[in-house]
């Protein structure tokens, strides 16, 4: 293949990984209490430019507003930002970080100010948004962002914390427990029919409180079939999770919204046109087992 011709068609898989975290914002997007439009700013627009905590202190003090929009970025565990093959260093081999930390998410960019990583504090299950320099349980610097984990300068030792395999090498994440029924950062889903669900934008603004929850609830990931992206597939979901509260089950894989396929990167400004003008999603979702179904969901006052 020609160098003209790999370029092209690098660039049109950064639009394919897009397009998978632009369709799973839609699924989600009745969770975020700002209305559609300022989802996509925080899908499609550029990070705002923070000033790096210095390394002696922590990342509490962050502006809430950025914290949200970093989460928002990453939802999914899916990076919203292109990397080019050369642009980020391969990885070196690292002893995993022994602190009590669990990776959520990361958005990795070949500017490195424009990364972020969601990370999980295990004792004091706090959730927390990190740049490059800041510094996790006042003792381990974070010196690299990268696409499956983050690099900690913890003393003397460079470590990593990375995302969660399992035995056959599949990124998953170890779930948290789901959240009660009194929880206030649980949404209640009404079930309409049997694949029809409306949900209080009141429960909605009580689940934006602590959108870095939304991590450990399922394991979302653009799916290829001989090369060709042919949907979005949701695994891990965990039991009680809003994802199921919703009709979603694990293995699932979602194909269109709105009536939209997610099968090429040229369907990009339909998912825009969609989003900017539906009151409700349909949405088609193909079962492990093969066969399809429609979700319709809808906002209620």
């Amino acid at each position: 293949m020609s160098a003209g011709g790999g370029g092209a068609s690098e660039g049109m898989g950064r639009i394919a990984i897009w397009i998978a975290n632009f369709a799973l914002g839609v699924l989600c997007c009745f969770l975020l209490s700002r209305p559609i439009l300022l989802v996509l700013e925080a899908l499609l627009l550029p990070a705002q430019t923070v000033a790096v905590t210095p390394a002696a202190s922590t990342p509490v003090a962050r502006i809430s507003s950025d914290r949200q929009i970093i989460l928002r970025r990453n939802l999914f565990n899916v990076s919203t930002l292109a990397v080019s093959g050369s642009a980020l260093s391969v990885e070196e081999a690292l002893e995993a970080t022994k602190l009590p930390l669990r990776l959520l998410g990361t958005a990795a960019s070949a500017d490195t100010r424009l990364s972020w990583a969601a990370v999980e504090d295990l004792e004091s299950h706090a959730h927390s948004v990190v740049r490059i320099d800041d510094v996790l349980r006042q003792q381990a610097k974070v010196v690299r962002i990268e696409r499956r984990r983050i690099v900690l300068q913890n003393g003397a030792r460079r470590e990593e914390l990375a995302l969660e395999q399992n035995g056959g090498g599949t990124v998953t994440t170890t779930h948290a427990a789901a959240a009660a029924p009194g929880d206030p950062n649980a949404a209640r889903v009404k079930r309409l029919a049997d694949n029809r669900f409306a949900v209080a934008r009141s429960d909605v603004e009580n689940a934006t409180r602590n959108p870095a929850a939304l991590f450990s609830q399922a394991r979302i990931v653009p799916k290829y079939d001989n090369g060709q992206m042919v949907g979005v597939q949701l695994n891990s979901v965990q039991p009680g999770s809003l994802f199921e509260q919703i009709g979603i089950q694990s293995g699932d894989t979602v194909t269109t919204f709105n009536g939209v396929r997610i099968d090429r990167p040229e369907q990009s400004a339909n998912l825009l046109r969609e989003l900017t003008e539906a009151k409700s999603f349909n949405v088609t979702v193909q079962g492990s087992d093969g066969r399809e179904r429609t979700l319709t969901y809808e906002l209620s006052d």
